[in-house]
């Protein structure tokens, strides 16, 4: 006689071959009644009988559940983050770097916290916003296709060194900003750490979520 899954095990196998319900729990906006009509046919299939619905129901909030229990270690254990304030955004075209790098030589030497991203279209430098950066910038934009973006603020995450927790701790971060609908001005990534740049009205709470996950 072959063996039957039960009702749980049934529904926890149909949820995790499929990538679209797995994403959809990982991200909380599963809605479990119309989850359970969907796989109800793929259950009854695996359990070889007719299933109650308010039991997938529940099966799959238990797995859920799970899933959330899972991502929550990962983000106090492998990641840290700061919240930075009055930050700008400037924003060049593609330009010869090397006369570009030359207006910044002097900047990049002085001690702060900057971050420098370079894609093949755009160069662009996040920085405090201070006096002796507005010069530079200043010099720059006489020269150069640019524009300066004011009013935000940076949170940077660190990043664990394995590659797998490092896409898990995006999937989670990208989760808390897409719950709460917090819109994200620029997203950019180095080995070492994820920069999320935002306004700065929507900054603490977001920062405030993401710390709460790691807690």
């Amino acid at each position: 006689m072959l063996y039957q899954l039960s009702v749980p095990e049934a529904a926890r196998e149909v949820l995790a071959s499929n990538n679209v319900y797995m994403q959809s729990l990982r991200m909380g906006i599963a809605n479990y009644t119309a989850l359970a009509q969907r796989i109800k046919p793929d259950v009854e299939k695996l359990t070889g009988a007719r299933a109650n619905l308010n039991t997938i129901v529940v099966a799959i909030k238990r797995f859920a559940d799970t899933l959330e229990e899972e991502q929550s270690p990962s983000m106090s254990s492998k990641a840290r983050m700061s919240l930075t304030g009055s930050v700008i955004d400037v924003d060049f075209q593609k330009e010869p770097l090397a006369e570009l790098f030359s207006i910044f030589d002097e900047f990049f030497e002085q001690e702060g916290r900057y971050n420098v991203f370079q894609t093949d279209k755009h160069f662009t430098l996040l920085a405090e916003d201070a006096d002796e950066i507005r010069k530079f910038v200043a010099g720059a934009l006489e020269k150069f296709d640019g524009r300066i973006e004011e009013g935000l603020s940076k949170i940077t995450v660190s990043l664990s060194p394995d590659e797998g927790e490092s896409y898990h701790l995006l999937s989670i971060i990208s989760s808390i900003l897409y719950n709460h609908r917090i819109p994200v001005h620029s997203v950019f990534f180095t080995p070492a750490e994820m920069v999320l740049i935002l306004n700065e009205k929507h900054a603490a709470r977001a920062y405030d979520l993401i710390r709460r996950e790691m807690a």
